[in-house]
């Protein structure tokens, strides 16, 4: 593959040293975005144990090749969430690791072949770990190895899950002369599933694809269903412009396509793409087109328009340039799907859209390369402003003509202002809404005539002023589910509602071990709520794969618990067998209520043999509509008891199952909602994020009070209907209208203020008592008189008089 068959950069012409695209944040490849601080791994190794076969030891991988990593790369320069994934690492080898991938941060866009080296160190470490794939994908990515990209990419997604990473699939499919392969990806159901950002990144890459197809109609039309109201600023708008201007150019559409390149200049703060250069360049093919014209207009030496005054027409050959026909295919006729009206400058006191950038691995992704959309290379910047071409133009006139007489054809004005935007807002390649439902697919759409009137655009009322919600401050949320959205075979009151009023993605984290995702969603659509396989992360899936990190491929597991749990222990890669005699090189247990003792005993035998063990969760006990069952926690202790060993754990609280759901969501801000303390918030604190606190499972507003600092919630709710609320009146901090003492042992509650700031009110002062060493939680007495009291004897507590 030749430099000129090689995909471009969308929207970034030849600056192929840019920032790439990340599907959870801002920045490079996962690392150096918030460099320097450290990880909170918190439960995340606790019941480790150093020499459990087929662990990872801490010299794995001392003798493999790799690039050498400077003395002042450290592995607290780590993105915390990054270092999060590498928690199933051994220590020393995740340390590695982790600096071969700040190594790849720092390198990528200066030296990508060396980061491509750095990837591959850490990748030969840890291949078995989303994250280091992810990065290997994007630094071959960088590197132009397309094959290698797109292997390591799909090995990523398949550990993650992540739908970010299918536009650079797509691009890679590009890069290998696949084009139609990539337009099958983006019409495909995951491609077409994809929301906002991930999805204008697939309809990018499609546009590219198209054209490369000889297509750029149809990849007009697929741009057309994203947001392209000019006025916005940024790298995401800057891009989406740029890719429509270069599909219009090559469709011949060329007046349109200078619009657009104006309008992508505009939004371009951060110089991501070479906009004002695609403009200079096509000002300088109409200064060449115009010198042409000047030549043929001369007959036996005498120049026709300077003797006559009047200009020579315009040749229409010569609107195109050579350059861009020989790299966008023949110039095909100027038919008009939107009327191009004339740039304008946008009030300077009206407000610029600010739609937020792509971003890059944090699970990650980088901005796809290949659906440039094949615009032509650029040129030194230069501006042609319309007096200087009515200059050029009558330069070599003898004597002036009467302007009446003699004014000039008005140059080419949609080159002239470089800073102005065209407002296309009453015209229907403007897209206010999300067009997904109404516009499935280009080859659905014919373009209308060049002369057809323009559709005015919907008027969008204005929303109404909003709190600060839950909603606006997270982007996802991990949701408990026994105790929290329901309770055995009965939905929690207020939760089906509450989940139904809210747009903020989320996602069920349980530490159930005993039923697979697909059979969870399907209960909790029988309950009444929307749920789907992939919005579930469970136990038995972070346990199955802390055993395939740990244990060599084609290792045999011991699995104490349900069916479910031995098919997730499969699908990862390990053969099951339900006795020690068959040697297992590790016992995984989960919650089923059919284990009993011989169950336990065979796994006692394996895990004396020297099995690694791992256990889903040690919840001690399990919520239901009759009350607390017996949890997976209280048959660990059984085994804990018999062999005096202490169990790998994958759920909650410890890290690997939040992390395993942080990767699902791919947000850059999640909130852990849940109704244990010694799990669910926890777990939150274990992977460095805020929770919630409901009151409506096995957590009480005691219990909150005497939690320790890493049980202890960011906010408290009495159920899922508060996170409709402000976050400010449901944060753990004093509350307006409440006034709190604590005298000794003995706290006190008065006041008439809002009912939801209460408990978060109470448990703010008692904490900070606890902490200062003046309370005894193990003895601590409530006393309210009025409101204070009728609410808190509501939620359980025994308050003194």
């Amino acid at each position: 593959m030749n430099d000129r068959d090689r995909p471009r950069r969308d929207g970034r012409g030849e600056r192929d040293t840019r920032d790439q695209r990340d599907s959870r944040g801002q920045g490079g490849p996962r690392g150096q975005r918030r460099g320097g601080q450290g990880d909170r791994q918190g439960g995340g190794s606790r019941g480790r144990r150093p020499d459990r076969p087929g662990r990872e030891r801490a010299d794995r991988g001392s003798r493999q090749p790799g690039p050498p990593i400077p003395d002042e790369i450290s592995a607290s320069d780590l993105d915390p969430e990054v270092r999060r994934d590498l928690l199933t690492l051994d220590k020393a080898n995740a340390e590695i690791v982790a600096r071969h991938l700040v190594m790849v941060s720092q390198v990528l866009l200066d030296d990508p072949a060396l980061a491509l080296e750095h990837a591959r160190a850490a990748r030969a470490r840890a291949s078995r770990v989303g994250v280091v794939r992810e990065t290997a994908g994007i630094a071959a990515y960088n590197a132009g190895e397309w094959q290698e990209a797109a292997t390591e990419l799909r090995a990523a997604r398949r550990i993650t899950g992540n739908p970010s990473l299918l536009p650079l699939i797509a691009d890679c499919e590009r890069g290998l002369g696949r084009p139609e392969r990539a337009v099958e990806i983006a019409r495909g159901d995951e491609g077409r599933a994809l929301k906002g950002e991930d999805a204008t990144e697939m309809r990018i890459v499609e546009a590219g694809a198209r054209i490369d197809l000889g297509e750029p109609e149809k990849a007009i039309v697929t741009l057309q269903m994203e947001n392209l109201k000019p006025g916005q600023v940024g790298t995401g708008p800057a891009r989406l412009f740029y890719a429509y201007a270069s599909a219009l150019q090559a469709a011949g559409r060329r007046e349109d396509a200078i619009t657009w390149y104006m309008n992508a200049a505009a939004a371009d703060v951060d110089d991501v793409t070479d906009a004002e250069f695609r403009l200079t360049e096509l000002a300088h093919d109409d200064e060449q087109s115009e010198e042409e014209s000047s030549a043929d207009s001369v007959r036996g030496g005498v120049d026709e328009a300077a003797a006559t005054g009047i200009p020579a027409p315009e040749d229409p050959a010569t609107t195109t340039s050579p350059r861009a026909e020989s790299e966008t295919g023949p110039v095909q006729s100027k038919t008009s799907d939107v009327p191009a009206p004339a740039p304008v400058v946008p009030d300077a006191g009206a407000p610029e859209p600010n739609a937020p950038e792509p971003r890059v691995p944090e699970s990650s992704a980088p901005e796809t390369k290949a659906a440039d959309a094949g615009a032509a290379d650029t040129p030194e910047t230069r501006s042609v402003a319309p007096e200087q071409d009515d200059e050029r133009s009558q330069a070599s006139d003898p004597e002036p003509a009467e302007p009446e007489a003699a004014e000039p054809e008005a140059a080419d004005e949609s080159i002239a202002p470089l800073e102005g935007t065209a407002d296309l807002s009453a015209t229907s390649s403007y897209v206010e809404q999300d067009a997904t439902d109404l516009i499935e697919s280009a080859d659905d759409l014919v373009a209308p005539p060049a002369d057809a009137e323009p559709e005015k655009s919907a008027t969008v009322p204005a929303a109404p002023a909003r709190r600060n919600t839950f909603a606006d401050r997270y982007d996802a949320l991990l949701l408990d589910l026994d105790g929290t959205v329901f309770a055995g075979h009965q939905a929690i009151p207020n939760a089906k509602e509450t989940l139904e009023g809210l747009d903020t993605a989320r996602f069920f984290v349980t530490n159930n071990a005993s039923r697979r995702p697909s059979e969870v969603a399907a209960h909790l659509r029988d309950l009444g709520f929307e749920a789907s396989a992939e919005m579930v992360v469970t136990s038995a899936q972070t346990g199955a794969r802390l055993l395939a990190e740990h244990l060599p491929a084609g290792s045999r597991a011991l699995v104490v618990g349900t069916d479910g749990l031995a098919q997730e222990v499969r699908e990862a890669g390990i053969a099951v067998t339900r006795s020690a005699d068959d040697g297992p090189a590790a016992v995984i247990q989960g919650h089923s209520p059919d284990t009993g003792w011989a169950q336990l005993s065979e796994a006692a035998l394996a895990i004396r043999a020297g099995a690694l063990w791992v256990a889903t969760n040690v919840d001690a006990t399990l919520p239901s509509e009759r009350g607390l069952l017996v949890g997976n926690g209280s048959m660990v202790a059984a085994l804990r008891n018999a062999t005096g060993k202490e169990p790998l754990v994958a759920g909650k609280p410890a890290a690997p199952l939040m992390a395993d759901a942080i990767a699902r969501a791919g947000g850059s801000a999640p909130l852990v909602v849940g109704d244990r303390l010694d799990t669910d918030i926890e777990g939150g604190h274990s992977v460095g994020i805020e929770s919630v606190l409901v009151l409506t499972g096995v957590s009480t507003v005691t219990d909150l009070l005497a939690a320790p600092p890493e049980q202890r919630p960011t906010y408290v709710v009495d159920d899922l209907a508060g996170l409709f609320e402000d976050v400010d009146a449901v944060r753990v901090a004093p509350q307006p209208g409440w006034s709190v003492t604590v005298d000794g042992s003995t706290v006190t509650v008065a006041g008439d203020g809002d009912e939801i700031g209460l408990v978060p009110a109470l448990a703010s002062a008692t904490w900070k008592a606890i902490d200062n060493g003046t309370a005894d939680p193990e003895e601590l007495r409530i006393r309210a008189e009025g409101e204070a009291r009728a609410k808190l004897a509501s939620l359980g507590v025994a308050v003194v008089d």
